[in-house]
């Protein structure tokens, strides 16, 4: 394969990554207590008996004892902390 066409490649992948990325901002919810940094993303991975509202991925992960969820909600990283949530 020539290099030319493994840098286009390259250059598609990173715009297509980065479009998708672009979208997942608008659905990350207001807190978050668990997040995880990697490869210029953000991942809400919190787990619960139910999810935080404003989180649009949820998941079932664990069916016995309980029935535990995980938001798994991310956004690009553009340097903006996440919140924790508060705790009553």
């Amino acid at each position: 394969m020539k290099s030319s066409t493994l840098v286009a490649i390259l250059v598609l992948q990173a715009v297509l990554v980065m479009g998708i990325l672009s979208h997942a901002n608008d659905d990350f919810p207001k807190c978050c207590d668990n997040c995880r940094f990697f490869s210029g993303a953000v991942v809400c991975d919190d787990a619960g008996p139910k999810c935080r509202d404003g989180c649009v991925n949820c998941r079932v992960v664990e069916t016995s004892p309980k029935k535990t969820f995980r938001c798994a909600d991310g956004r690009g990283d553009d340097g903006t902390p996440c919140p924790p949530c508060k705790k009553y």
